[in-house]
Parts: C-alpha cells; structure tokens; sequence
C-alpha cells in the first residue's frame, strides 16, 4: 500500500467496504437506520471530564 496514492486506498477501502456490506446483507444481515440526534450513549451521570492528574500548586 506503500506505492497507492491517498485517491487509490480510498476506492480500493470503499470497495472492501462494500464487499463486506455485500457480504453481510447475503448472509441476513440487516442494517438499521437510526434517526438523526439519537445517541447510543446509555448513562449521562457523573463527571464528563478526564482528570489526567490532581497537582497542586505550592
């Protein structure tokens, strides 16, 4: 993949990707269509911040 420009990865991934979708349909697989503004995020408690470290100025 070394020698594929940006443009060839990009259809060469787009067709990967349609083959599996392919793939997945034949098998019975379905795809579901979820409304825009629906989250899959369950819980909204507790903090939304990462706290990477509590140092304190001295």
């Amino acid at each position: 993949m070394a020698n594929k420009s940006k443009k060839d990865a990009a259809v060469s991934n787009r067709a990967d990707l349609a083959q599996h979708v392919d793939t997945f349909l034949k098998s019975g697989g379905k795809v579901q269509e979820i409304p825009s503004g629906v989250s899959g995020q369950t819980s909204t408690s507790g903090p939304r911040q990462i706290v990477l470290s509590h140092k304190t100025s001295s």
